[in-house]
């Protein structure tokens, strides 16, 4: 069997980044999945940026890489250094 620790990796970033989110423990998002109730699904948005979208207890948000967006939050103003997001300085 091929040991993938990249995928591994990838899925502990994708955890960390939901904790971080919801403010949850890695321990407590890991929970969450295996009881369902948290979605998660691989979308585009309106800027045509993929992302991940993740529900939880009524609450969504977006993970891009380097960013995290909770929708129904204010979206930050756009900066001309990166173009409003999706980028590692946290838009």
């Amino acid at each position: 069997m091929e040991d993938n620790r990249e995928m591994f990796e990838e899925i502990a970033a994708l955890i960390g980044s939901i904790a971080k989110a919801f403010d949850l423990s890695d321990t407590d998002v890991v929970a969450a999945i295996e009881q369902g109730g948290l979605g998660m699904g691989m979308i585009v948005d309106d800027e045509g940026r993929n992302c991940v979208e993740v529900t939880h207890e009524g609450r969504t948000a977006r993970i891009y890489p380097g960013a995290i967006f909770r929708v129904g939050d204010q979206a930050p103003a756009q900066d001309d250094d990166c173009g409003g997001g999706g980028c590692s300085c946290g838009h």
